[in-house]
């Protein structure tokens, strides 16, 4: 009788259909997937809401080779098949082509993965520190802020009650951000209204836009670059623009080695609202042309 609950609360509600998936780029799914993994990490550390960690892992790994977009498995069950999955899980995503070469160039740790779930579906109440960053890495987290929430979850005991707030207020403002429609959310939002573990001395700095499909510069992009920034500083050139798509903060030799592109743009907005007009027209037919 208990599982036939948990199988109606625990249906997919965020990847409920193909609008849905529209809405995510490959890049999206990959967070999104490691969002719900730290909201499960953290609901398994509170007795009262171990039986919901409990099921949600069971039902997430009841069919757990991931090859099949699934209506009535949890979201996290589809956000792994759209993460590992192949050329049809591709193309029903926000951007097809760029999620396919991220795909290309992704490898899940999905037996761990599923060792982590099946110990949670049973009880297990150890440390997942491993697997998580074998996790944030293969998934290319690039956010300081969930990297920070998993270093203060796998030490989760240890921290002030305060901290403990400010781990699960953060937790809530990503959920709310990115995982609002999902299946997992009212189980955090009843833990924190429970518990009394939100907090309002921390500052949501969730941005709500998806995130586009960010792809490594190739040797062919750089190629070009040299037309702009001169064959000395494309190495640099290389760094900043890699260091940038990850949202990371950028060391000043490679910001002076990209110096001539921000000139140029800097000199094309200097020169008024028709010379930005032009830039505009001309990056829209550099786009199409890319199709």
């Amino acid at each position: 009788m208990e599982l036939e609950f948990l199988s109606e609360i625990y249906e997919s509600r965020m990847t409920r259909n193909s609008s849905d998936h529209r809405q995510l780029t490959y890049t999206d799914c990959c967070e999104r997937l490691y969002l719900h993994l730290l909201v499960l990490d953290i609901l398994r550390k509170y007795p009262s809401f171990v039986g919901t960690a409990n099921g949600y892992a069971r039902k997430t790994i009841s069919h757990d080779n991931y090859k099949h977009f699934r209506i009535h498995a949890t979201d996290l069950y589809n956000l792994i098949y759209f993460v590992n999955g192949d050329e049809d899980a591709m193309q029903k995503l926000k951007d097809p082509a760029s999620a396919l070469k991220l795909r290309n160039r992704t490898r899940v740790p999905v037996h761990a993965l599923n060792g982590f779930l099946h110990k949670v579906s049973s009880g297990f109440s150890g440390n997942n520190a491993e697997l998580f960053m074998r996790l944030e890495g293969a998934l290319r987290i690039a956010s300081s802020e969930y990297k920070s929430l998993r270093r203060q979850i796998a030490n989760f005991n240890s921290l002030s009650t305060l901290d403990k707030k400010k781990v699960v207020t953060k937790l809530l403002l990503a959920s709310r951000a990115k995982l609002r429609n999902s299946d997992l959310t009212p189980s955090l939002e009843d833990l924190a209204a429970q518990r009394n573990l939100e907090t309002g001395q921390v500052k949501d700095t969730e941005p709500t836009l998806s995130t586009p499909d960010a792809l490594p510069t190739t040797n062919k992009d750089l190629m070009f670059y040299r037309y702009i920034v001169g064959p000395k500083n494309l190495v640099g050139t290389k760094k900043f623009l890699d260091m940038a798509k990850q949202g990371k903060s950028i060391p000043s030799p490679f910001v002076n080695a990209y110096a001539p592109a921000i000139k140029m743009l800097d000199d094309i907005v200097k020169a008024g609202p028709g010379y930005i007009t032009m830039l505009k027209a001309l990056q829209k037919r550099a786009l199409m042309n890319k199709k």
